[in-house]
């Protein structure tokens, strides 16, 4: 397994898969089961930063696209590979999950103070997110739209 250097980034990949289509309608037992097999697989791994970069570039894709099967299981992993990993490694992951909780509480507050995310025919949407815990280089300048200055 440690002979190929790929081999994180497929289990990362797998594990991707696994949370995005093969944890959909198991029950907690078969889900516990499933992820406490991928993090025998991690115990395993001489390139445990790569994969937990890969991991982490998936997961980022996963909560902003909001194709995770469930958050429920997300936690789970996260909980997992920290008593992996300890609490340094997945500190930026669980600051992405915080991120999305606050983000979606902003927005929830934001309908209910206009009444609606939609602005002049225009539906508004938006995740915040703290620097430095997410996976992405530099963020472009960020230019408002003329249509959204007034939100």
């Amino acid at each position: 397994m440690n002979q190929c250097d790929l081999t994180p980034h497929h289990i990362a990949n797998y594990t991707n898969n696994e949370f995005t289509k093969g944890l959909k309608q198991l029950n907690d037992d078969d889900i516990e089961k499933r992820l406490d097999a991928i993090v025998r697989l991690f115990c395993c791994l001489f390139g445990r930063d790569t994969f937990i970069a890969a991991y982490t570039n998936f997961l980022a894709q996963r909560l902003l696209n909001k194709t995770s099967v469930s958050n429920e299981a997300e936690e789970l992993m996260i909980k997992k590979l920290q008593v992996e990993c300890g609490h340094n490694t997945v500190n930026k992951i669980k600051t992405m999950f915080e991120d999305m909780i606050k983000s979606n509480q902003v927005m929830a507050d934001f309908k209910e103070s206009r009444g609606g995310a939609i602005v002049q025919n225009i539906e508004f949407s938006t995740e915040i997110l703290t620097s430095g815990h997410w996976p992405y280089g530099e963020a472009p300048k960020c230019k408002i739209p003329r249509q959204l200055e007034e939100v």
